[in-house]
């Protein structure tokens, strides 16, 4: 049975680092970035325990309003919409294309899964020009929720006619593996920065530093390596 894989598209796949020139003149600190995405995970996650799901993108949205706030900077409509479009234009880590076409030459059938809608992740990855390094594109929209919602890893696996314990999750988010394994899948924890530290109240089935070495641990704990 060919062995498939999830992989998490924003900041696993893409690097956001590359919009911190643009949030450092959009609100004058250059953390401002990271925190961002910080607060559209908390507004995503939130949303989802409390029975509200909105869009990802409209979490981001809301996100740059209370970093405005927080740090005295009123964005305008133009300002968002710069946002919006420097999301699509993301490049890939310096690890993922290497990675993937090891992860498909060993047979391994690798599939997109973001919080964003489809057709925003397809416009991410042709501009990273990974558009042909992915067997398909799954949203959590699916779900009408979002990760790490437990519903959106099954749906996933419905999708894709697959049993969700046949299937892997690869991604730099602690709480996604959780998620993901909570939903009955196998989770791999790429660890590129001291930052992307494991769960250990749900430890990931392996970690590893980089992509390729992620699938190479996952091939191997499966016994196909």
């Amino acid at each position: 049975m060919t062995l498939t894989c999830l992989f998490d598209i924003n900041e696993t796949v893409l690097d956001l680092s590359a919009l911190d020139d643009l949030f450092t003149a959009l609100f004058g600190d250059p953390r401002s970035r990271e925190r961002w995405f910080a607060q559209t995970l908390q507004n995503a996650m939130t949303a989802e325990l409390c029975g509200r799901h909105a869009p990802f993108e409209a979490q981001g949205q809301a996100a740059l309003e209370m970093v405005g706030a927080r740090l005295g900077r009123s964005l305008t409509t133009m300002d968002k919409q710069r946002v919006a479009d420097a999301l699509k234009r993301l490049p890939a880590h310096a690890d993922v294309r290497p990675g993937l076409d090891f992860a498909r030459a060993q047979g391994v059938r690798c599939i997109a899964f973001s919080n964003n809608a489809r057709t925003a992740t397809q416009a991410q990855l042709e501009y990273a020009g990974l558009g042909d390094a992915f067997a398909g594109i799954l949203s959590a929209e699916d779900a009408g929720a979002s990760k790490p919602a437990t519903a959106t890893y099954r749906q996933a696996a419905a999708n894709l006619g697959l049993a969700a314990d046949s299937l892997w999750l690869i991604a730099v988010h602690a709480w996604d593996i959780a998620g993901a394994q909570a939903a009955g899948l196998k989770g791999a924890l790429v660890q590129r920065t001291a930052a992307q530290v494991a769960n250990p109240l749900a430890p990931p089935r392996v970690t590893a530093g980089n992509l390729q070495e992620a699938v190479a641990r996952i091939l191997a704990h499966e016994g196909r390596g």
